[in-house]
């Protein structure tokens, strides 16, 4: 009897071990483009109801990720499995994306101090104090390093020794700003940057003196040309969230063109066309004589960052999804979906290679390959 009782309790568990075997040869998985192979929850401590939200950026390079953590580190990782290489505290949140020089990781944080240590120890190489909130990505072009602050001030230094080469204040009337900062782009020995009272200037790269400026946006209030200005074709566009897309001469401001776009973020190059990301969650997509060819209506709100990825387009906004275009159609093949109600991407995507990195308003980290 106990013979027959171990010989259908056997039978019973090698029939169970089949059919899961079974089961899991049997059911495909579904492929998708965003496979996270690491992740972080780098919420910070905070009040309920009180959700601190993440507008800085990821940066990659050569197999490590940088990223702040809002609780005031700044933190490296290996990039292939997640795992910690360095640390350092700073003291303060982070707005913006760190930059590369030589073997230097450089960026700034809230408090307005700007950090230069060693790409794979952490080590401070210099720390200067700015007295505001930097909210772009340095700028490094002949040795200079340029940075736009919370307070609407350009500082140039001295990207080997952090000196101050030298700044300019913009006056700015308006109460109403979205609060955030145009980054800079550096063209043939000048400086073009927006600013919150919608016009753009350009600034010599050695002295700071302006040599030309130009009205964007119009209106009454939230006029900020937050967009950094891009190159195409030898002219400089940039626009504001409450105006126009503007192209200028690069050399006298003059205007050559005004595009009725809201942008929402800096407009990409690809494949000899113009990829225009509004406020309204489109992307309107113009060819080399910015012709508009297609308007994509991707969101229902703004979008923040256009990558192109694994033969597709990654497309990231301020609501709950990143999604994956078809370069050809522009039809969404994928999506991720980052599961928080407030969750969105405020920053920009990062990509290496095969990997893609995301940071969300909820302080998540996602690496996919």
């Amino acid at each position: 009897m106990r013979s027959l009782l171990l010989f259908t309790l056997l039978f019973s568990l090698a029939s169970c071990s089949t059919i899961k075997k079974l089961n899991i040869e049997g059911v495909k998985e579904k492929r998708t483009a965003f496979r996270v192979i690491w992740n972080k929850n780098q919420d910070p401590l905070h009040e309920t109801g009180n959700l601190p939200i993440a507008l800085n950026s990821p940066l990659i390079h050569d197999g490590i990720l940088y990223i702040g953590h809002n609780q005031g580190y700044m933190k490296a990782y290996q990039l292939d499995n997640g795992k910690e290489i360095w640390s350092k505290y700073d003291d303060g949140a982070y707005h913006s994306k760190p930059v590369i020089y030589k073997d230097w990781v450089i960026y700034g944080n809230a408090k307005g101090r700007v950090f230069a240590r060693h790409s794979l120890t952490g080590k401070a190489e210099y720390i200067v104090d700015l007295d505001a909130a930097i909210e772009t990505q340095g700028v490094i072009y002949k040795d200079r390093l340029v940075f736009h602050t919370r307070n609407h001030k350009i500082f140039c230094l001295d990207v080997n020794t952090g000196k101050i080469l030298w700044s300019y204040k913009r006056s700015v009337p308006y109460l109403t700003t979205i609060q955030r900062a145009s980054k800079p782009l550096i063209y043939k020995d000048k400086i073009y940057v927006g600013f919150a009272d919608g016009q753009i200037a350009a600034f010599s790269l050695e002295e700071g003196v302006i040599l030309w400026e130009r009205r964007l946006s119009t209106g009454n209030k939230f006029v900020d040309v937050d967009s950094s200005p891009v190159l195409f074709k030898n002219s400089i566009l940039s626009g504001s969230i409450n105006g126009d897309l503007v192209i200028l001469d690069p050399d006298s401001g003059q205007v050559q063109r005004r595009l009725s776009y809201k942008v929402s973020r800096a407009p990409i190059v690809y494949n000899a066309q113009l990829l225009v990301p509004t406020i309204f969650g489109d992307i309107a997509v113009l060819d080399k004589d910015l012709v508009e060819k297609e308007l994509i209506s991707v969101s229902k709100v703004p979008v923040s960052s256009i990558v192109p990825w694994k033969g597709g387009l990654v497309v990231s906004s301020v609501g709950g999804k990143i999604l994956m275009l078809d370069e050809v159609n522009f039809k969404v093949k994928d999506q991720f979906e980052l599961g928080h109600a407030y969750s969105g991407i405020h920053g920009e995507l990062e990509l290496a290679d095969k990997y893609l990195a995301a940071f969300s308003s909820r302080n998540r980290l996602y690496v996919f390959e």
